[in-house]
């Protein structure tokens, strides 16, 4: 009787074990390489229609300058929570509107490139001015296998996919790093989708690997589901006890 308890229990072993997998290291990994040496894509984000731009204007003298931040809050989260009320919005027709700077084009330049422009601009108003200018409304969203889904914001502009999983506190073990999803809308506002491989190197020289905003970043499962150890272990207890109770009825 105890040797076919014992045999029963391991089959019940056997049977578990061939039914559940293991997560290995090699399916939590990211950008699977030893030695290979890439040199990154710099990444310089293009101003788009309905962006919303923090500009800010320093010069040698506060009072020169301070009209123009008056919009500006020295409170962040205020400001986060309406961006509206303290950004420059970028009109459909690419160009925004100024104090004193009057309106300019800002579409398809870069930051440092609508940068330069206002300073050049307001140089005949201050002297020797600082332009800083961000994207207030840069909220992407990731979804699925990560243990902090959500929305969040991205302060700067170079920010990749990799940043954002940092911020959504890595993605779970059952997370598909081969084939990840980006739902992004263009300058004309159709929605397109990109798939990455966050195991592949050459990851970093793709431009789609850094964020825009209202990017909608989705992690797709494994098509396996794999079991948890405590999972197993918690089958394993079942199944003993059931087995158990069962010798101990059929013994009586």
């Amino acid at each position: 009787m105890i040797r076919t308890y014992f045999n029963v229990t391991i089959l019940v072993y056997i049977l578990l074990f061939s039914f559940s997998s293991c997560v290995t290291n090699k399916n939590l990994e990211y950008i699977n390489t030893d030695n290979l040496q890439l040199n990154s894509t710099s990444f310089n984000y293009i101003v788009q229609k309905e962006d919303l731009l923090s500009v800010q204007i320093s010069s040698t003298t506060k009072s020169d300058y301070d009209f123009f931040n008056l919009q500006e809050t020295s409170n962040p989260q205020l400001m986060n929570q309406n961006p509206y009320l303290y950004g420059y919005l970028v009109k459909p027709d690419g160009f925004v509107n100024l104090p004193m700077i009057g309106n300019i084009k800002v579409e398809d330049f870069t930051i440092s490139e609508v940068e330069n422009v206002i300073k050049q601009i307001a140089s005949s108003y201050f002297k020797d001015p600082i332009v800083k200018v961000n994207v207030l409304n840069f909220k992407v969203s990731i979804l699925g296998e990560v243990n902090s889904p959500g929305e969040y914001n991205i302060v700067r502009s170079n920010q990749n996919v990799l940043h954002l999983i940092g911020k959504a506190n890595d993605l779970t073990e059952f997370a598909n790093r081969k084939k990840v999803k980006i739902i992004r809308n263009d300058s004309d506002n159709f929605s397109k989708i990109i798939y990455l491989d966050l195991t592949d190197p050459k990851i970093l020289n793709d431009k789609n690997f850094f964020l825009n905003p209202q990017d909608i970043v989705y992690i797709e499962p494994l098509r396996k589901k794999f079991y948890s150890v405590n999972s197993l272990y918690n089958a394993v207890s079942v199944s003993i006890s059931a087995i158990t109770l069962y010798f101990l009825l059929t013994n009586n």
